[in-house]
């Protein structure tokens, strides 16, 4: 069972019987590492990844009661495209959490000053925020996390954690919008890392990524090892 092998190896598996009952789970923890934060530094930082699958989490995150003027939110990745298109993550935070983000520093990745600009942008701003207290992952039926693809140019550089750059720019591929990405260094510098997946082809997928050898193929390869919690829901009414 992936579930055995995971926590053998040291990463924490939280299966909830239903989408609901998991974004509970998830926001909970969240507000509790960042509060814990608050506490021992009086401020905290937080990265979250789009796609559908958070929305429910992020509606209960919202719901809190954290302090948020002392938060830092940021995304781990997002289209190169501004807040109001569609397919924005920045919009989908701002449609889930608009108290929060009204309340904390928000650091949306698209400045619209080009893709490359604004992941220079990004990079030199990560610089004065690492470590990162907690930070979400999704995962692609393909095996990719962040904007992190299988076989992406220069992907093998952007998984090591040696790597200079923290952030860097996507280029579009085939119906593939541009992006921003996190790299391996910005992503492994969280405290918390949490990967939340639901359905059961997704958790075939995460299986495929265990036995996988090779992080190219399926970059969420490259970060299942602690510490990283994962919440998962067969309930896959709300995948990504």
């Amino acid at each position: 069972m992936i579930e055995q092998l995971l926590q053998d190896h040291g990463l924490g598996w939280y299966q909830a019987d239903s989408a609901r009952t998991q974004a509970v789970m998830v926001a909970e923890r969240i507000a509790g590492e960042l509060q814990q934060a608050i506490e021992e530094r009086g401020e905290a930082s937080l990265a979250l990844s789009g796609g559908r699958g958070p929305e429910l989490f992020l509606r209960q995150l919202e719901q809190s009661g954290l302090d948020w003027s002392k938060v830092t939110i940021m995304l781990v990745d997002e289209r190169w495209v501004p807040a109001e298109d569609e397919q924005s993550n920045a919009g989908l935070l701002l449609r889930c959490m608009p108290g929060a983000l009204q309340q904390a520093r928000w650091i949306p990745m698209y400045r619209g000053e080009g893709l490359q600009a604004d992941a220079d942008t990004m990079d030199r701003m990560l610089r004065a925020l690492l470590p990162l207290d907690v930070l979400v992952l999704g995962m692609g039926k393909d095996g990719h996390t962040a904007s992190l693809f299988p076989f992406l140019p220069e992907l093998a550089g952007y998984l090591d954690p040696a790597q200079e750059r923290l952030c860097v720019a996507v280029p579009p591929e085939g119906g593939r919008l541009p992006r921003l990405s996190m790299t391996a260094r910005a992503i492994d510098s969280a405290g918390t890392r949490l990967l939340v997946l639901a359905g059961e082809e997704k958790r075939r997928t995460l299986v495929s990524a265990w036995q996988e050898q090779d992080p190219l193929r399926m970059p969420i390869k490259a970060f299942l090892k602690p510490p990283m919690d994962i919440y998962y829901s067969p309930d896959g009414a709300l995948e990504n």
